[in-house]
């Protein structure tokens, strides 16, 4: 019988009393998810990329535009299909495996794409081990943000089918520029149901909004007076925290235009 494999959770080690800090320092040598969308056609051509730079693993799937062209065309998703790939790669080729997708896409044009970097909290062992291995060694000294260097959050909204188009509006309303649609389905729920008072939609469709930190509750609180859980677009809303992007250009510069 094979041992069980272990979850490698990338958190801070303990000091000498045995106890972990209260505010855990970051690893110095951690792996990171990276998230692309792409054109279908690109698929070969953006793993051949992030595999350039370093050892990583790469997962695949469809990304799907149900709303109107006008809000999807941020992304080029007035196609039907996009590709959407979930990548895991060492934090020390974050920037070089970013720098190279933008210039083998060219996603500084509008519409080519985006790629964008997110922290993980655990990772099967056997995987942060393998992608680690032969990677570039972190240096002491820390990279640094520039200062006007624009945070951003994924926002997602799992909205009613037919409340998509009101939860993208309101998201637009609120200062999003642009959305990523995916089919998707609640399954058994059962018991959260019960505990909140309310069955969730079937039938769904998982909405993607990346914005900046200033915009994400703006966004987050607008969806939900439309289409929120306790109406009939049930939507559920949440954030995730984004480290690094490329192929946002447009994007930052009416952020900039915003703040003026």
């Amino acid at each position: 019988m094979t041992e069980p494999e272990k979850m490698n959770t990338q958190s801070a080690p303990e000091n000498e009393t045995g106890r972990r800090p209260v505010a855990p320092r970051r690893v110095p040598h951690t792996v990171k998810l990276l998230v692309g969308v792409i054109r279908k056609e690109d698929e070969a051509k953006y793993t051949a990329a992030v595999n350039e730079c370093c050892a990583a693993l790469n997962i695949s799937g469809p990304g799907y535009g149900t709303a109107s062209s006008n809000y999807l065309s941020y992304l080029g998703f007035n196609e039907i299909e996009k590709r959407v790939i979930l990548s895991l790669i060492p934090d020390t080729a974050e920037q070089s495996v970013l720098q190279t997708v933008s210039r083998s896409l060219k996603l500084y044009m509008s519409g080519m794409g985006i790629a964008f970097t997110m922290p993980l909290t655990a990772i099967s062992g056997v995987i942060h081990t393998a992608i680690l291995a032969g990677a570039e060694t972190p240096s002491e000294k820390k990279p640094t943000r520039r200062k006007d260097t624009i945070m951003h959050e994924l926002v997602i909204v799992v909205v009613d089918q037919k409340f998509t188009d009101a939860a993208i509006d309101a998201a637009r309303s609120a200062g999003a520029t642009g959305a990523t649609v995916f089919h998707t389905r609640t399954v058994d729920n059962a018991k959260i149901e019960q505990r909140i008072g309310t069955a969730f939609r079937r039938e769904t469709n998982a909405v993607f909004l990346l914005t900046t930190q200033a915009f994400s509750e703006k966004i987050m609180n607008a969806v939900r007076d439309v289409a929120g859980l306790k109406t009939e677009g049930g939507a559920v809303i949440f954030s995730l925290p984004v480290d690094e992007l490329v192929g946002i250009g447009r994007f930052e510069e009416e952020e900039e235009e915003r703040t003026i």
